[in-house]
């Protein structure tokens, strides 16, 4: 299938902007949760909850795309992950100290 100037037309739903040039699974999952973290910026009243949507988004994602990233990634995005589990500790803390103070 071609265009009008005699381009192939990619037919996969994977191939995103035209070109026929495919993206990594690497970059659509960085891409995917890039999105998850503006949507969640967006709609989060608090900044407790933007940095414990991040959190589940995270999981979510890395989870999912853990077969597709390298050892190298993994390390970097491990570290990621314990920051983000660090400040969802301190967020809970922070929450169960407001709850007895009252």
């Amino acid at each position: 299938m071609t265009n009008i100037y005699g381009e192939k037309i990619p037919t996969q739903s994977w191939r995103i902007f035209t070109r026929g040039a495919k993206m990594r699974v690497k970059d659509s999952i960085i891409l995917y949760f890039s999105g998850w973290a503006l949507i969640s910026a967006l709609f989060a009243p608090s900044v407790d909850l933007f940095f414990t949507l991040l959190l589940i988004g995270f999981l979510i994602f890395i989870e999912i795309g853990d077969f597709f990233i390298d050892n190298k990634s993994k390390e970097i995005l491990k570290s990621f992950k314990y920051v983000l589990i660090a400040i969802f500790v301190f967020i809970v803390v922070d929450k169960i100290k407001t709850i007895l103070v009252k």
